[in-house]
């Protein structure tokens, strides 16, 4: 008699799971002074923590009240030597999504620029904004965020212009010189006057 004996085999399978991670951690720009023509540039690495490939996109949004710099703020992001983003900052919607297989990581390259243009009036304003980052996993397997800060900042806040004021100096300069061709003017006249009047002494 053969008796047969059938072992039932448990098959253990560990939840695959989508994890994003940013790198530095919650704050990428921290720039206090920053002046017309000035420029922070910071990099930011993106790592895929899980199991499981990933797209990931980004987005950025205000966090105060005041866009008046912020508006006007331009932003440059690069992987690499590809360009992904070159505008106003508060146009940035993000990128094509990108994908992160499990355990890879990238570095985008974020530049923030402060344009020549801007005058006096943008002194003592901040920008305070939050970089969303978004990993979506194939096949509905989940989705995972991140965020990092960063903060713009034109000066003490104290309302005492530390920009130049080359308005009012270029006025002065103009006033002096107009004053100093005046005179100049002025006294030829009068040597003139006074060598005519000699002569028409000495007939």
């Amino acid at each position: 008699m053969l008796i047969f004996t059938l072992m039932g085999l448990t098959t253990v399978s560990a939840e695959e799971t989508l994890s994003i991670e940013v790198l530095p951690q919650k704050e990428l720009f921290n720039v206090g002074n920053m002046k017309p023509g000035d420029w922070a540039p910071r990099t930011a690495t993106i790592k895929n923590n899980g199991e499981i490939s990933f797209n990931y996109t980004t987005s950025v949004k205000p966090d105060n009240k005041s866009l008046k710099l912020y508006n006007e703020l331009l932003l440059e992001v690069w992987s690499g030597n590809e360009e992904l983003y070159n505008g106003k900052l508060s146009d940035f919607t993000g990128f094509p999504p990108r994908v992160l297989s499990p355990k890879e990581s990238e570095k985008l390259e974020y530049v923030v620029r402060f344009p020549e243009h801007l005058g006096n009036d943008f002194q003592g304003l901040d920008a305070k904004f939050t970089i969303y980052y978004t990993a979506e996993g194939e096949a509905d397997k989940g989705s995972d965020l991140e965020t990092v800060t960063g903060v713009i900042d034109s000066g003490d806040g104290s309302g005492e212009s530390i920009l130049p004021n080359t308005a009012t100096n270029m006025f002065t300069f103009l006033v002096i010189g107009l004053l100093l061709i005046t005179v100049g003017s002025i006294t030829g006249l009068l040597v003139l006057y006074n060598k005519k009047r000699k002569d028409l002494d000495k007939i």
